[in-house]
């Protein structure tokens, strides 16, 4: 999923892994060696002028594996094995200390990782490149604290004095996993048979059909006592279909199987088939009229709703930005209040594994700041209730809730995990459409729009950008009184978050999963939402983004019977 941010920019059915049991986290060889070296580091570090006080190190082990197939052949197959080293060093107290938003332009939000040796006999080696590492964070910390005092000194009075951080409960877990297992010549056999029906399709301009799995282990040890391990685990099935029209728009169709085991990969025929609708879309997209702007009633059907709400409502009710006097703070002080339609509740629940058999990316057991899981109610029948928050407290919420994440290479901040809309009154799909009708035959529309598909897209939380945001459907329907539907190409979906969430009128039963990954100032993390489609009152439509260049003068060989002969 693309992401832009102005501010620096169910079911449940059990644990997603294959196996599940928990261990003796004082067994683990890692546990005890970073809890050996950070006892040793603290004991001097903590009594440095500015002092380090508080330290946690997150030693990540994964094993990745990449298959992708591309114009019927074998593009890549590689498999590798990573161990990194990633320290977290705080300078200065919890009141405040390096880790905060300076008024003036440092990136404050790296945080060094260190690739790790392997960890075999005495472990003097692993012991040694974790003393380095420290010694780096440490004094990257203190040097980031020494910007901070300068920086506080000559500071406006912040609206939000809240400290910058809150120590985390201790925690003692331990659970292991056995490997993901699939049978990779199947899959690349599979893979090989999809990707021949582009064969021959001269509006394919690009495919590619892949699968991937990573997979390992991350051990959280800290000043406070916590020491953890938790197993990770994804795997992707995907394809993705692209041409572009001869005025320079780009076209896209794509689909993900996310799954964790081989009886969870879409078998033949469905794969086939799903191709097959994605090669039928992208070859009417390269025919269809050009999507005109105005504002007209419209359904966003489930994946594209939630991909909505994430883009929309997600990064602006994660805690930390409620104190950086550089965000926007669209819900900042609405806490109490309604703000999006009545029929809504918005639930962030990183402790669903699964839903509707679907294994959610957005799952995990403890955050990146070594905090347990838990449920977030957001938003309540449409009342703002709470924040996603990490170690970083504000005004009214002095304790994380599990939600501190990061990619590797960056400092955890409050981001999202599963974000379940949840629908309080809900109507079958068809019975939707039928409402659609009867909205535009009340607004004199000359038609609607029906949203099929997100690819992402951007918003704009910063003070110095309107609260606005951008998305870009990949698919879209125009529908007219008669019912009769055309696809259009070319329509993004503009507006700002106070507005739209309001316009929703009604949802239909049929809840479906987005699984993607979001990127913010934290780093890419894997994030998953749930959503019904709704129907809105009003949707603004503008044109989108073309490329300057034209598409390719020659068709692929393969668009020729002949080879490409003459």
């Amino acid at each position: 999923m693309k992401k832009i941010i102005f501010t620096f920019l169910s079911v449940f059915m059990g644990l997603p892994l294959v196996a599940q049991g928990l261990c003796n986290i004082a067994d683990q060889r890692p546990v005890k060696e970073l809890e050996t070296e950070l006892k040793r580091s603290f004991k001097t570090l903590k009594k440095l002028k500015p002092p380090i006080y508080y330290l946690s190190y997150t030693y990540t082990t994964a094993s990745k594996f990449a298959l992708e197939i591309a114009e019927g052949g074998v593009g890549q197959e590689q498999e590798r094995q990573e161990a990194f080293l990633q320290v977290m060093a705080r300078a200065g107290s919890p009141k405040m200390d390096n880790t905060r938003t300076l008024k003036i332009d440092y990136d404050n939000f790296y945080q060094p990782q260190y690739a790790m040796p392997e960890l075999s006999g005495d472990g003097k080696a692993f012991r040694t490149a974790v003393w380095r590492a420290t010694q780096n964070a440490a004094e990257h910390a203190q040097a980031a604290f020494s910007r901070v005092q300068v920086d506080a000194v000559n500071a406006a009075k912040r609206s939000d004095d809240s400290n910058d951080f809150v120590f985390p409960p201790k925690s003692s877990y331990c659970r292991e996993e056995a490997p993901l297992a699939f049978n990779q010549d199947r899959i690349k056999a599979l893979l090989l048979k999809a990707s021949q029906l582009v064969q021959g399709k001269a509006f394919v301009l690009d495919s590619s059909f892949s699968f991937t799995i990573s997979q390992g282990s991350r051990y959280f040890v800290d000043s406070v006592g916590t020491r953890l391990k938790t197993p990770f685990a994804y795997a992707r099935l995907s394809y993705m279909l692209a041409g572009q029209t001869a005025d320079g728009l780009q076209l896209v169709r794509s689909e993900e199987f996310d799954v964790l085991k081989d009886s969870e990969l879409p078998t033949e025929e469905a794969l086939l088939a799903a191709v097959q609708k994605s090669l039928a879309e992208l070859e009417t997209l390269s025919q269809a009229p050009e999507a005109e702007p105005m504002t007209a009633p419209a359904i966003l059907k489930n994946r594209a709703m939630a991909v909505f709400v994430h883009e929309v409502l997600g990064h602006r009710v994660e805690g930390h930005r409620q104190k950086d006097d550089a965000f926007g703070k669209t819900f900042t002080d609405k806490v109490g209040q309604p703000v999006v339609s009545p029929i809504l509740t918005i639930v962030d629940d990183a402790t669903l594994a699964y839903f509707d058999g679907i294994p959610l990316r957005g799952f995990y057991e403890y955050d990146d700041e070594g905090v347990k899981a838990r449920p977030v109610t957001l938003v309540e029948n449409g009342v703002l209730k709470n924040f996603l928050m990490s170690s970083s407290p504000i005004k009214g919420f002095p304790q994380s809730n599990g939600h501190g994440r990061a990619e590797q290479g960056s400092r955890a901040v409050a981001r999202m995990g599963n974000t379940r809309v949840i629908a309080s009154e809900t109507v079958p799909y068809a019975e939707l459409e039928e409402m659609l009708l009867a909205e535009i035959k009340r607004q004199g529309k000359p038609y609607g729009f029906i949203i099929e598909d997100l690819s992402g897209g951007f918003t704009q939380t910063s003070t110095y950008a309107p609260q606005a945001f951008k998305l870009e459907p990949t698919l879209v329907y125009r529908i007219y009184p008669d019912g009769r539907k055309e696809a259009v190409r070319g329509a993004d979906m503009v507006g700002t978050p106070l507005v739209s969430f309001n316009k929703v009128l009604a949802a239909a039963d049929d809840y479906a999963v987005f699984n993607g990954s979001c990127g913010a100032e934290s780093g890419w993390v894997p994030v998953s939402a749930i959503a019904p489609s709704v129907l809105l009152e009003a949707l603004e439509i503008e044109k989108t983004y073309k490329s300057s260049y034209k598409p390719p003068v020659l068709p692929p060989p393969s668009a020729d019977k002949k080879g490409g002969k003459k």
